[in-house]
């Protein structure tokens, strides 16, 4: 199907003859003739009812002729949408983000960035996506740079070719309801979390919180850690005491009255609550967009 087949089967839908498209067109009728065969017979489908003096529509040639005049002009707008992008000095830089922790961070420096930055205007494409994906998509080259939670003791940075930037960094809470018996305790332990049921937000399907928190605790207990897909539902279940929640401290989204935050106690022979924001990116991605936005970064990391 070819889309001057299309713009030939709108124009005979309109002139209701084949010999008029030809003349409007500059072909031979058997041209338009042939075209309009082959298009019914590349769908399965009759188009026409083809009379002595009139060429009508099929009502389901009706209906594709609505769909078909959707489809160029959508082309039609997509391809002056590419000259445009062409022919201008905006770049462009694909990122994305694990959560909306770090999607709030990342909100905060693409509002700063478009107001510091005006001489170099980025037009960012931002996606949602579990930190496993984000890795590979950015390693692959389908994204440019991502924000990613690095905690625990994972060996995604060191078994990585990728570079990385500190963005931010913080202490991983226990969010507890108000009414929950163990918010009356200033920090918990290891031993209080052993019955409870313990949440982690992912998007999608991702064992990366969870193996990553169950690494800072000591392997002698159980624990019942569970992955939620909305923050929302996560909020929800902690404020009416039914589960505790992990959070990276200082990025909560979506405050809640009747939820508290707890430090987890760590001895010495655990790994550490603390966990960094981090960028990472290809060492040979030489896209302008990526070096600006690096840039812009590393002076806001550096004049906090």
């Amino acid at each position: 199907m070819e889309i001057e087949q299309l713009e030939n089967f709108l124009a005979v839908s309109q002139l209701g003859s084949f010999q008029k498209v030809a003349e409007q067109k500059f072909i031979s009728q058997r041209t338009v003739s042939k075209q309009m065969t082959n298009l019914e017979n590349e769908l399965g489908i009759k188009l026409f009812f083809r009379g002595s003096n009139k060429i009508l529509l099929t009502q389901a040639g009706t209906y594709f002729a609505q769909r078909a005049n959707e489809l160029i002009n959508q082309l039609n707008d997509s391809i002056g949408k590419l000259h445009a992008i062409t022919n201008s000095n905006l770049q462009h830089l694909r990122l994305g983000y694990f959560s909306p922790f770090e999607g709030r961070l990342l909100v905060t420096h693409l509002k700063k960035y478009q107001a510091l930055a005006k001489h170099k205007p980025i037009n960012f494409h931002v996606t949602e996506g579990s930190v496993e994906h984000l890795f590979a998509d950015v390693t692959l080259g389908n994204l440019d740079c991502a924000y990613i939670l690095d905690y625990g003791t994972h060996d995604h940075l060191l078994n990585s070719e990728l570079n990385n930037t500190i963005l931010t960094e913080g202490e991983m809470v226990l969010g507890i309801s108000k009414d929950h018996p163990l918010a009356a305790k200033k920090e918990l332990s290891a031993t209080d979390l052993t019955g409870q049921t313990i949440l982690y937000y992912s998007n999608e399907s991702s064992t990366y919180l969870q193996s990553a928190f169950l690494a800072t605790l000591p392997q002698n207990h159980h624990y019942n850690v569970q992955r939620v897909g909305t923050i929302e539902q996560m909020q929800t279940l902690v404020a009416l005491g039914q589960a505790i929640a992990f959070y990276p401290q200082s990025l909560p989204v979506f405050p809640n009255e009747w939820i508290v935050f707890r430090r987890l106690h760590s001895t010495a022979s655990d790994a550490s609550q603390r966990y960094s924001i981090r960028l990472i990116y290809r060492p040979d991605n030489n896209i302008n967009g990526l070096k600006y936005f690096r840039q812009f970064l590393n002076n806001t990391i550096n004049h906090r």
